[in-house]
């Protein structure tokens, strides 16, 4: 693929995940994706399968964040019952 087909490519996927996030019914936003990738003359079926890459990808990151968050928060409160305070 020549780097002007990934440069489109990754155009379509980034417009088809901003679509699929924004506040508008989840079937509407899937047709206007599918609707604009037939324009574009993109397969249906790797259009399809970037985005459901991305999602995974998205929900893999999502998860690793959860578990850091936890983790640092697990340790904020483990240091901070070893830490004396003076009572008056």
């Amino acid at each position: 693929m020549a780097k002007s087909g990934k440069f489109l490519a990754g155009a379509l996927v980034g417009a088809a995940a901003a679509a699929l996030l924004t506040p508008i019914a989840g079937k509407i936003a899937r047709k206007k994706v599918m609707e604009a990738a037939n324009k574009a003359g993109l397969d249906r079926e790797k259009l399809e399968q970037a985005a459901s890459a991305v999602m995974e990808k998205g929900s893999e990151l999502l998860r690793q964040a959860r578990k850091e968050a936890l983790e640092k928060r697990g340790r904020k409160k483990a240091a901070g019952s070893k830490t004396k305070t003076k009572n008056t």
